[in-house]
């Protein structure tokens, strides 16, 4: 019975006794809050002679409330009753309603609002200092200012709120709409640039060619005058089809900007996730450690635990590549510097996806440019079959000009064929996307459920805070991954109304 007790003492010291641990900063300055080394997704600057921090990251360990105003551009903080209140670009702040002058202008970088470092001192009241020599910012808001390690005490006290996390939490300076990017995009494009000329150009070209032509020959007559005509009608198809292919080109970018939107919305989940699975590697690392000292776990579990710490670490970092190479890439296609960043509007909505594929493929097959552009090409071809003159000499063999419009319906049937499988390629795979969706919805309702009892269960003192924290994450992953699937189900519609968008329906239309 004794041995029961110190057991179930010792459980419920693991659930009040430890904070957080952090992956060291990967930048080149460090900054440990109460004896904690911070991570955070933009490392500290120095701009001016000045240290500036992220002000999110460090304030929240401190215990503030954060909010930010993105039209505005204010940043709030409050703590103990005091109000804080920064603008981007100004060297003035307010603790309520007193100023406070800064040595820089808060300033975003990288999508983040970065402060003097001597602002928190000011603002918050916590010990800040700054050693130069290995380049670290030391805060503590400890009366003593003590950062004695406490994770070892066997205390019965509610576990209090983790001193540091990993901050994913990104202000924006701006913000981005799917129609505006499109609207940038196209505004940039030097293809729809070189589309309108061509438009331009084949429009005069037609015209010259046009001017000399009087009627519309029947059959073959004079070789010069059917020359002409035939000369006049490749010119007009060439008119037309720069038209068609500027609209090609803007469905294109539409389509390229609606995937490259839907990617960048997945690389911010994948690194929220990240993120929060530090944060559970390293309080199951913690109470590993709780454990081997009070001799429930051995060093291997300490060892498989730190690993799993390094590789979730390793996974976020990764994910910030990724993020990173996300936005560089929308920006390039909208005219943005690959450095800006800003918050993404626009989110998929879930909503049954019905629709009668048949139908679709037929008004795909009647409206597609690509159709068009093969369908002209057999009409040029039987053009000249209809104009050919026996007579000329040189001429190439009949039969071998029937065999051109022959080679022109093939190729016209090929890209039927082509546009045909696209779309229902493309609504099986929408179809099987919503299956996966709708058990991933069901399982969300089992795993709220779960974290529901969990808390009840704490709540009475029997579950851990630990466990609490396992269930929600659960939680938010699915969360998160029924978030990637409808980005993945809104670029596949957009695609299944006009396939030819698609590089391999784009790519069999060409041929």
């Amino acid at each position: 019975m004794k041995r029961f007790g110190v057991a179930l003492l010792s459980t419920l010291a693991l659930t009040s006794a430890f904070a957080n641990l952090a992956g060291a900063q990967s930048g080149d300055i460090k900054v440990i809050i109460n004896g904690v080394t911070q991570q955070y997704t933009q490392s500290p600057l120095i701009s001016q002679n000045t240290t500036l921090v992220p002000l999110r990251g460090v304030f929240e360990s401190l215990g503030a409330q954060v909010g930010w105003d993105s039209k505005a551009k204010k940043v709030t903080a409050s703590k103990n009753g005091y109000t804080l209140t920064l603008n981007v670009g100004s060297k003035l702040a307010y603790k309520n309603s007193a100023p406070v002058q800064l040595d820089v202008a808060t300033q975003i970088q990288k999508g983040q609002v970065f402060v003097p470092l001597r602002f928190v001192s000011q603002s918050l009241g916590a010990k800040v200092d700054w050693n130069q020599t290995v380049r670290t910012v030391t805060i503590s808001n400890q009366a003593n200012g003590s950062t004695a390690d406490q994770t070892n005490s066997l205390s019965s006290k509610p576990l209090a709120a983790p001193v540091t996390k990993v901050t994913y939490d990104t202000y924006y300076s701006d913000s981005l709409t799917y129609n505006d990017a499109v609207k940038l995009a196209i505004a940039d494009s030097t293809a729809v640039k070189t589309g309108e000329v061509n438009i331009d150009q084949a429009g005069k070209i037609m015209k010259e060619t046009g001017k000399d032509i009087d009627f519309v020959p029947a059959e073959a007559g004079v070789e010069a005058q059917d020359k002409a005509f035939k000369g006049y009608a490749q010119t007009n198809l060439n008119y037309e089809a720069a038209k068609k292919n500027l609209e090609m080109t803007k469905e294109g970018i539409e389509y390229n900007v609606k995937d490259l939107y839907n990617k960048l919305l997945q690389k911010q989940n994948a690194v929220k996730l990240a993120a929060l699975n530090i944060e559970d590697a390293e309080r199951k690392l913690k109470v590993v450690q709780i454990k081997r000292d009070n001799q429930m776990s051995s060093d291997y579990e300490v060892t498989q635990a730190t690993n799993q710490l390094t590789q979730n670490q390793a996974a976020l970092d990764k994910a910030k590549k990724d993020l990173d190479s996300a936005y560089v890439s929308l920006n390039q296609v909208i005219g943005y510097k690959p450095e800006q960043r800003y918050e993404l509007k626009d989110k998929p909505v879930y909503s049954e996806f019905k629709d009668d594929v048949e139908t679709t493929v037929s008004q795909v097959l009647t409206s597609s440019t690509a159709i068009w552009l093969k369908e002209q090409q057999v009409d040029l071809a039987e053009l000249s079959l209809k104009l050919y003159n026996f007579n000329t000499q040189g001429n190439t063999p009949y039969e071998a000009e029937q065999l051109n419009v022959d080679k022109a319906q093939y190729a016209t049937e090929s890209t039927k064929r082509t546009l045909e499988e696209a779309v229902r390629t493309i609504y099986n795979s929408i179809k099987s996307l919503e299956s996966q969706y709708t058990q991933i919805q069901a399982g969300l309702v089992s795993a709220r459920s779960a974290a529901d009892m969990a808390k009840k269960q704490f709540d009475v003192g029997l579950a851990t805070e630990l466990q609490v924290q396992e269930a929600n994450l659960k939680v938010t992953t699915a969360e998160q991954q029924a978030e990637d699937l409808l980005a993945s189900i809104d670029t596949y519609k957009f695609a299944y109304k006009k396939p030819w968008v698609l590089q391999g329906a784009a790519s069999g239309a060409s041929q």
